[in-house]
């Protein structure tokens, strides 16, 4: 078995590959706006270092999250400090500080996005460009998407083992419907509800009739959907959803979703937690604030409450990877 770092090497040690310049850019976006400069002479609250680096707090707190994360900055009673990690190698004046060297690093970032074309000797087609027509965008997200979410769904479905289920199941914003394929049981069937381009989009990635048997793809918007008063299901996924909207938006599809489920049905939320994995979650926090207009990663234990309150029952697990799951069942009928 391959190893790295002597541990058995997983997908998961490619997703971390693929990601590591997540954690560059957040290390470099942090000396640009000289946060560790500002915070040196003392621990700060969040509205005094975003007045003093001319920043807008909310961002500014989620990357300050992110670098807390990295080791480089804590907070305490709600004030920010330096680690000693950060006020030796990131403060200027400092005898060993590195800032402008890692600066300088990511000047050279950008030839090493020629090294394919470097080694191969010729031009090379782009996979994706920004430029590409919004049908042609929209297939290579879902694909992409479905290739990560096989892998999570075989993790998922190893937690749900042990847990009680049932169908119908009802897959919102599933894409491909990865999760829900590898969930659904011999005689069950499966609504996946997805935009219209999406389900385009899989219906390429699955083009034969088989793939479909048992599971419907139903166009909708679930913010505005509005199911049929009689058709509620067993099971309720909403995997890699909830992330793409505010706490506000994300709360009341929340309710909306848990109030599908019959008495004793269980809500699926497959997501990366902030509170949970306080690395990854909070850097795919920031590529959600750079790659979505209102996108948020919610804290697990928000969530919790938010199921709480309806009167489920949450229960978070963490998964293999780097993700996590929360599962809140409906109480069943008296």
């Amino acid at each position: 078995m391959i190893k790295y770092q002597g541990r058995a090497a997983t997908g998961q040690h490619l997703e971390d590959l693929a990601c590591g310049y997540w954690l560059s850019e957040t290390l470099f976006a942090a000396l640009r706006l000289a946060l560790f400069a500002h915070l040196e002479p003392g621990p700060l609250p969040l509205a005094d270092l975003a007045r003093r680096a001319d920043c807008q707090e909310g961002p500014l707190a989620r990357l300050l999250l992110a670098l807390e994360g990295l080791g480089l900055v804590e907070c305490e009673t709600g004030r920010w400090r330096n680690t000693p990690l950060a006020s030796r190698h990131l403060v200027p004046d400092q005898a060993e500080f590195m800032g402008d060297f890692l600066l300088y690093r990511r000047y050279l970032t950008l030839p090493w996005h020629d090294l394919a074309p470097r080694v191969a000797g010729r031009e090379l087609a782009p996979e994706l460009s920004r430029e590409d027509d919004y049908q042609t965008r929209t297939y290579h997200y879902v694909r992409a998407l479905d290739q990560l979410a096989r892998v999570k769904a075989a993790e998922i479905e190893r937690r749900l083992a042990a847990g009680g289920w049932a169908g119908p199941i009802l897959d919102i914003g599933g894409g491909a419907g990865a999760v829900s394929r590898r969930l659904r049981r011999p005689g069950e069937t499966v609504v996946l509800l997805e935009l219209p381009e999406v389900l385009l989009a899989a219906r390429r990635l699955y083009p034969q009739p088989e793939d479909w048997r048992g599971i419907a793809g139903e166009e909708g918007d679930f913010r505005d959907h509005h199911d049929p008063a009689d058709r509620r299901f067993g099971l309720v996924i909403m995997a890699n959803f909830l992330h793409t909207y505010e706490p506000e938006e994300a709360r009341r599809l929340t309710v909306k979703a848990a109030g599908l489920l019959v008495p004793g049905g269980l809500l699926l939320i497959h997501d990366y937690f902030p509170d949970r994995a306080p690395r990854k979650g909070r850097l795919y926090d920031l590529n959600m604030l750079l790659n979505t207009a209102d996108g948020v990663c919610h804290p697990a234990q928000t969530l919790s409450n938010w199921l709480a309150d309806l009167g489920l029952t949450p229960q978070t697990l963490d998964l293999p990877s780097d993700s996590g799951l929360i599962l809140a069942r409906k109480p069943p009928c008296p």
